[in-house]
């Protein structure tokens, strides 16, 4: 009897087309009860070995019983049933237990997300109360500060996440422009002395909910609440979450709902930046720390506003608001070793008495402790880049972008970064997503403007200066005209250069000074002026006693051209305990004299 014969009296196509129809459709229905029930991903694949397995059983019963199904089971076909059992088994577990190689967002670029990567958007405020936004905010700041604590987490920054408050775009989107993977998204509705959280967390490679959950507490249980929530999402990412494990104790935050609520206004503000909004959060710190003196969080924001309080407001010293820094800073690490705001707030006062290394080292200290912590790496990246070590100070700053994309600060220092390097096209590209979303940030608006005028792009420049002018000092507005006029030869280059030079360094945060140019701007123009002996006299009288930085950055500038190689320039460059990258690329031929006269 032939083959094809048997096949037929055993009706074993038959038994394979009737077996792959309810498998297949089997498999379709466990497919949905996955995706509504979020069970494992393995559950499926395990799915999928089970019915292979199952069609070869039926292959085996066809060809003995499909032609007399009364026939028994015979031993060489039980010990053949057995075998196929015993290997799906054995396939089954294996499938089950394999590692996982989790689905990567795509993006535009045409690379990939990090699979353990994750934006917190801002939680939904249910409150009824526009004046409960801060408390929304500051639960989904609070959550994301847990997770990015941990190593094996890439956490974006809140600038970036926040960025997308207003819900107009879908979570695949967002996850595409912050480059993550997993998105969480919430609510919260605050009434009395209780609150509710619901959060949800979504993978967005397939947008499927991997995990939500509901929490009726009391205000006094919000600590908990936030390690909740964020364990909860390191278990579904499968990491570990160094520090977050269980409530917090009384030492490293408060149990005092007054003086977290006043905190989280506080926090708020700090992001905005601006002069009167750091005011405000340093009021806010102040009212939180009366109400809980030991609420070490409060003292860190605090320091983190003096530090910078002097860059964006003149109405305090430099000396005065970095004592206030220092201060703040050690009474936070008194309390809590833990917290990296005051590591960063040090290494920033650090950078300012130009103790580079130990600058580097706060920084990286405040990393270890807050793996995703963007400023930390932003200051690190300043700090490496203004004392002369351009792609270090780089790769800093690039990480810091990516952790948060959509902080304009972080675009802008980055931006300078490049101008420093001579690469003021991409400058501007680092820029240019943010000013088509925000065409008057004030921050993007600079770094473009000055790569334009380094480019000798001077009619480009003078409008981005001009709309720059009127969001930072309005009353500086004509100061901008006068400069440009003079640098497109229409007007008297050298009062203009002496006008410039009059400056003190922080007239520009000053209404009344009719200045709109930072000091390591002011720099440049004046050797683009034709007066770089001005330059230097100007630079000379402000750069050893500056305390911001602002002199690195202005002798970090390729427009000084020929000055980086004046011998008073070069004693300055050393005095301020930095080095410049440019003066080997300019200045061989003048090293190569200097070195051929030498005894």
């Amino acid at each position: 009897m032939s083959l094809v014969t048997q096949l037929r009296q055993r009706k074993l196509v038959q038994w394979a087309l009737a077996y792959g129809a309810g498998a297949w459709a089997a498999l379709q229905v466990l497919s949905l009860l996955i995706g509504a029930y979020q069970w494992p991903d393995s559950t499926l694949r395990v799915g999928i070995v089970v019915a292979v397995v199952g069609f070869l059983v039926a292959l085996v019963l066809a060809w003995y019983h499909g032609e007399r199904g009364e026939q028994r089971l015979a031993r060489a076909e039980i010990f053949l049933l057995a075998g196929l059992i015993a290997l799906g088994a054995v396939m089954a577990w294996r499938t089950a237990h394999a590692p996982v190689a989790r689905k990567a967002v795509p993006l535009a670029s045409g690379t990939t997300a990090s699979p353990h990567s994750i934006a917190v958007l801002p939680f939904v405020n249910m409150s009824g109360d526009r004046d409960n936004e801060y408390f929304s905010d500051g639960i989904s700041e609070e959550i994301l500060n847990v997770l990015a604590r941990t190593p094996e987490l890439q956490v974006a920054a809140r600038t970036s996440s926040f960025a997308f408050k207003d819900g107009k775009k879908e979570v695949p989107d967002i996850a595409r422009e912050l480059k993550v993977r997993m998105v969480l998204e919430g609510s919260v509705r605050k009434q009395g002395e209780r609150v509710r959280i619901t959060a949800q967390l979504i993978d967005a490679s397939n947008g499927y909910h991997v995990w939500s959950q509901t929490y009726d507490r009391d205000l006094k249980d919000i600590f908990a609440i936030q390690d909740e929530i964020a364990n909860a999402i390191a278990g579904e990412l499968k990491v570990k979450l160094d520090g977050a494990a269980g409530p917090r104790t009384p030492s490293k935050g408060t149990r005092n709902v007054k003086a977290y609520d006043l905190y989280l206004r506080g926090l708020a503000l700090w992001q905005t930046r601006g002069e009167d909004a750091l005011w405000q959060a340093l009021d806010l710190y102040q009212q939180a720390i009366a109400a809980d003196p030991g609420f070490a969080e409060a003292y860190a924001g605090n320091a983190m506003v003096y530090v910078i309080l002097s860059d964006w407001s003149a109405r305090i010293g430099y000396d005065e608001s970095h004592a206030l820094g220092l201060d703040n800073a050690e009474r936070a690490l008194s309390l809590d070793p833990t917290l990296p705001e005051p590591y960063v707030a040090l290494g920033f006062l650090a950078d300012g008495d130009r103790r580079r290394g130990t600058a580097a080292a706060l920084y990286r200290r405040a990393i270890a402790l807050r793996p995703s912590y963007a400023t930390a790496y932003q200051w690190l990246g300043n700090s490496l880049w203004s004392g002369g070590r351009m792609p270090q100070g780089l790769s800093m700053l690039e990480r810091a972008t990516s952790l948060d994309p959509r902080s304009t600060i972080i675009a802008n220092n980055h931006g300078m970064a490049l101008i420093a390097m001579g690469r003021f096209g991409d400058a501007i590209a680092i820029c240019e997503p943010i000013l088509n979303a925000t065409p008057n940030d004030h921050s993007c608006l600079e770094s473009t403007a000055f790569a334009d005028l380094q480019l000798g792009k001077f009619d480009q420049s003078r409008i981005l200066f001009a709309r720059y002018a009127a969001m930072t000092n309005p009353a500086s507005e004509p100061e901008v005209d006068l400069v440009f006029d003079a640098l497109q030869g229409h007007g008297d280059r050298r009062a203009v250069a002496v006008r410039l030079a009059g400056f003190m360094p922080q007239s520009s945060n000053d209404p009344k000074s009719g200045n709109a140019f930072q000091p390591y701007i002011i720099t440049p123009l004046l050797v683009m002026l034709g007066e770089p002996k001005l330059a230097l006299s100007n630079l000379q009288a402000w750069a050893y006693t500056d305390r911001a930085g602002m002199s690195e950055w202005a002798v970090m500038q390729p427009a000084l051209g020929q000055l980086h190689c004046d011998p008073d320039f070069v004693a300055l460059v050393k005095r301020i305990n930095t080095s410049d990258p440019h003066y080997a690329k300019l200045c061989a031929d003048q090293a190569m004299s200097a070195a051929g006269k030498a005894p």
